[in-house]
């Protein structure tokens, strides 16, 4: 049975797509092509339309895990009965402005749902290494969901072991600075693709990140995870991994489905909240 899975963004969205694509393989997967590396090495996956390919032609089941406009008539123009993922805008945007209801269901449930078969467990990254490093991803998309690089260095000295601090192409000074501020035994990969990114997740014995696409990244490889969240939540499904949540439970959270330019309130409590000792301790925890 051919299968086509649409999702055409974010980092970690395509990540989490792997929960499925093993189960409706053979996959045709149409993204956009910053992340055809990454759809590539996603389990059942066969082939990848990006930018200007051509799409197919038809399919046995189109399974679209964007439910955007783009995605909409991506779909329309394939020949084959779709499904579409429940995106629960109303219950995320009564979570942040009213601070009401029950969070949605995780993401990998909702795609699951979608693609009507049970979700599969992380790893579905496959990776190699040693798994003695300490794995930092200090980037975001937002500014609210970024906890100081200062912190970020502070926690990688207390590592005994290697540190990889790890970003994308726009980050090369917030990586480059936090490594130089550990010393000798860290190092940097801040990559436009996914290779060099993908192999140092086969060194991860821990990874702290922000609520980013890394985070999602590093889970899907198997990597444990300690995950900061400010701004989002991890109850608002998000949030899938083996690892632990650090947050401060604070009457503000949620402030946002996505994060944002600035705090709201302008104190950004939920993230100058959260000492390098607390993270620290998760760590440990994580490791153990």
């Amino acid at each position: 049975m051919s299968t086509v899975v649409i999702r055409y963004s974010s980092l970690g969205d395509i990540v989490l797509t792997g929960t499925v694509t093993a189960a409706l393989a053979p996959v045709t997967f149409i993204t956009h092509p910053r992340y055809r590396p990454l759809a590539e090495a996603l389990p059942g996956v066969v082939a990848v339309c990006a930018g200007d390919d051509p799409l197919p032609r038809a399919a046995d089941r189109i399974i679209d895990l964007h439910a955007s406009l783009r995605s909409v008539r991506t779909a329309r123009a394939i020949r084959g009965p779709v499904r579409r993922v429940r995106r629960h805008d109303l219950r995320r945007r009564a979570r942040v402005h009213l601070k009401l209801g029950a969070p949605p269901p995780t993401v990998v449930h909702r795609y699951a749902e979608a693609a009507g078969v049970s979700p599969a467990s992380a790893p579905w990254l496959p990776v190699a290494g040693p798994a003695d490093a300490l794995l930092l991803c200090p980037g975001s998309a937002w500014p609210t969901k970024a906890w100081a690089a200062d912190r970020f260095a502070a926690l990688g000295s207390r590592y005994p072991g290697p540190v990889i601090v790890l970003g994308g192409p726009d980050e090369v000074a917030l990586v480059g600075d936090i490594a130089e501020a550990i010393g000798a035994r860290a190092e940097f990969i801040a990559e436009k693709g996914f290779e060099k990114t993908l192999a140092a997740m086969g060194r991860g014995r821990v990874a702290v990140a922000g609520d980013s696409g890394l985070m999602h990244l590093c889970a899907a490889a198997g990597v444990p995870v300690v995950g900061i969240f400010g701004p989002t939540t991890s109850s608002d499904g998000f949030w899938c991994h083996a690892g632990e949540v650090v947050a401060l439970d604070l009457p503000c959270r949620p402030c946002s489905r996505y994060g944002g330019p600035a705090c709201p309130f302008g104190d950004h409590l939920c993230m100058r909240g959260l000492t390098v000792d607390r993270v620290w301790d998760a760590v440990q925890r994580t490791i153990s």
